[in-house]
């Protein structure tokens, strides 16, 4: 409803939600209508009000109404599990206006989760009576599981439940990607034994097979698609290739046409929450102070306007408006070469921008821009306004800059989201864009491709605009002669397919044409192994406390107890950064109080200094927690939030991990174990 964010400080409902609305009802001459809705899966108590008006007067009545089975069932169950969680199903079942009898209960599941059988069977209620029903539970593999319930008597009566409880796996997905040559006549298989060390289900592989797989479409459009954070940022690096990427996206399985389509629409308006009524926008809400990140998300909204999408038009207008203002105060070159040189860009692609400005900054500053994006900004400006001559020569000093070995030493400081391979492809990007388009691009493809083969991690600023530039680099493989499973191919390869796909039905491909080729395998899975605790550029520990401040073991731990959980983060690098801490919950806690706690929440946790975070989500089965951190600040972050033992059973007890969201070779977890919650006695 209208609570935004809200929404993510409380779990999900155990009932389906009731809110109808009927309109406008016309009554009779006796002044009664009727008015019927479809009631879904559901036992409780709802509102029921109506207003009423004439010419004369209005009136309103308000009642609540109990609606409910003749034989309530009452599932307590945890909220989700991982594979190999065993815990138990507890059905409370009440006879409310049945009569008395034997009863038949028979559950069913899919194949997420399974449930032991004994206990079920027939049921005697007496009038009003109650009974109880306890049986094992277990995740058996990732999905969304269900439970189906039936409670049936002789005389026909048959009432029905289904029970949703989602089983994800006790560890992060982790992105692998394998190079093979295929010489001609050579074949490659792709089976169930790729992802061996993997979990099969819920996991996706993209294939590529072309020329160079520097471009590889499916597994950049995979990796953005499976992205697992909404900021802004990243809610526009999903949807911006997109917008051209559609049929491509659809060749490749990813989605149909109308999917793609709605994702988009959904992302302009998801961006569109994040933005201040100054028009400018905020990382994880209303906000501002970020010229790059203004420019970014107005390039996108600009762009989509222009494919035909809904982007309002009084929210452009301040998005544009906020650029002008803010170029209106900021010339300092060295220092925000990178944003001004953006927004001078987005304000041309919508004629806003003065074409005297470029021009000074092209003919007198231009040397100090300090990346050679923010160069190609400018140049590509001038080739909006049809100035063809300066355009060449700075996108020019834009491939001489990237050719500079010196650039690679200061990426890693810069806070507006980028690296050298960032700026490469979304040069690239703008090159081939332009028109005429300049004489650099094969040189920059040659430099971006080696760059992009010698990273293990790639952040999504760096998916996105490696998917603009391989957009204008797909010509050149049509003559590909490949074979199938059997069948002929002609031209690049590019498909996706789920892990479950692959059991018993491999994918091989074979090269029938006279050149060697490259095949490009990526995998998206989760590991079937739990992981040690390690990682490069952070040190991640996590904690548990009792509410009085004593550490606790959480190995067993009681049930309806409360803890502290304290995440304890320090990083290695002093650079600006902005990252996310992650802490997968056990299926046998929950959050208890949807709050970060700080030194003034709990007497006995003074050593807790305040928390700034950025953003915070209490999620069903996550806490969630972003930082934006300065080069100055402090490099050590303690977070608690605290949680409770609810489910009596036996779980995997996830690592809590933290990551750069842009240098995502610099990342840690803890290590990943066991626990077991208690039955209270």
């Amino acid at each position: 409803g209208d609570g935004g964010s809200a929404a993510l400080q409380s779990s999900p409902p155990k009932e389906k939600l009731i809110a109808f609305f009927s309109g406008p009802v016309k009554l009779d001459a006796q002044g009664k209508a009727n008015v019927s809705f479809d009631i879904p899966q559901f036992n409780g108590t709802a509102r029921v009000m109506a207003v009423a008006w004439s010419k004369t007067g209005v009136g309103h009545g308000v009642k609540d109404v109990v609606i409910r089975d003749p034989v309530v069932v009452t599932a307590s169950l945890p909220r989700f599990l991982a594979p190999g969680d065993q815990t138990n199903l507890r059905l409370d079942i009440a006879n409310t206006d049945a009569p008395a009898g034997d009863y038949q209960l028979a559950i069913t599941t899919n194949k997420p989760v399974s449930v032991d059988q004994k206990g079920t069977g027939k049921i005697t209620l007496a009038a009003g009576g109650k009974s109880d029903v306890t049986l094992a539970l277990r995740g058996v593999e990732p999905g969304d599981g269900s439970i189906s319930i039936r409670l049936s008597n002789a005389s026909g009566m048959s009432l029905d439940q289904v029970l949703d409880i989602p089983v994800r796996p006790a560890a992060m997905p982790i992105t692998q990607q394998r190079l093979v040559e295929l010489k001609p006549g050579a074949s490659v298989t792709v089976d169930a034994n790729l992802l061996a060390d993997s979990i099969l289900p819920g996991a996706s592989i993209s294939v590529n097979v072309s020329r160079s797989t520097a471009f590889d479409i499916p597994a950049l459009l995979m990796s953005l698609s499976r992205y697992p954070y909404g900021c802004a940022e990243q809610t526009t690096s999903r949807a911006l290739p997109l917008l051209y990427l559609s049929q491509m996206a659809v060749q490749n399985g990813l989605a149909d046409d109308t999917e793609i389509k709605k994702r988009v629409q959904d992302a302009i308006y998801r961006v569109l929450s994040y933005q201040s009524s100054a028009g400018s926008f905020g990382l994880w809400g209303p906000g501002g102070g970020d010229l790059w990140l203004d420019s970014y998300v107005s390039d996108f909204l600009s762009r989509a306007r222009e494919q035909g999408y809904d982007v309002p038009e009084q929210a452009l207008v301040q998005a544009l408006d906020s650029l002008q203002n803010s170029l209106g105060f900021t010339n300092n070159i060295k220092d925000q070469g990178n944003e001004i040189a953006y927004a001078l860009y987005v304000l041309a692609r919508n004629r806003k921008a003065a074409i005297s400005d470029l021009r000074y900054y092209a003919d007198t500053m231009l040397n100090d821009f300090p990346t050679p994006l923010a160069k190609a900004h400018i140049a590509a400006a001038l080739a909006l306004y049809g100035d063809a001559q300066r355009s060449k020569n700075i996108f020019a000093a834009s491939l001489q800059m990237s050719q500079d070995a010196r650039i690679h030493r200061v990426s890693l400081s810069r806070s507006d989201y980028g690296s050298s391979l960032r700026d490469g492809a979304a040069v690239l990007a703008l090159a081939a864009e332009s028109r005429p388009v300049p004489p650099i691009v094969p040189a920059l493809a040659t430099i971006v491709a080696r760059e992009w083969g010698q990273k293990k991690y790639t952040s999504t600023q760096e998916q996105t605009w490696m998917l603009l530039a391989a957009r204008a680099l797909q010509n050149g493989d049509d003559g590909l002669r490949l074979q199938v499973n059997g069948a002929d191919h002609r031209g690049t390869l590019m498909s996706q397919m789920t892990g479950d796909a692959l059991i018993g039905h491999p994918l091989t491909v074979k090269n029938n044409s006279a050149d060697p080729l490259s095949a490009s395998i990526t995998t998206v899975a989760a590991p079937a192994q739990p992981l040690p605790a390690g990682g490069d550029g952070f040190q991640i520990t996590r904690a548990y406390y009792s509410m009085d401040g004593e550490e606790a073991n959480v190995s067993e731990a009681q049930q309806n107890q409360r803890y502290v959980a304290v995440i304890k983060i320090t990083e290695s690098n002093n650079w600006p950064s902005r990252i996310v801490v992650t802490d997968l919950l056990p299926a046998g806690f929950e959050i208890d109080n949807p709050s970060i706690v700080n030194s003034a929440s709990l007497a006995n946790f003074d050593w807790i200094e305040e928390v700034q975070a950025a953003h915070t989500e209490f999620r069903n089965d996550r806490f969630v927690a972003a930082f934006d951190r300065s080069a100055g600040d402090n490099r050590e972050i303690t977070l608690a939030y605290v949680v409770r033992a609810v489910t009596p059973g036996v779980y995997d007890h996830p690592a809590a991990q933290v990551e750069d969201m842009y240098r995502p070779q610099f990342s840690a977890r803890t290590a990943t174990g066991k626990m077991e919650v208690l039955a209270a006695q």
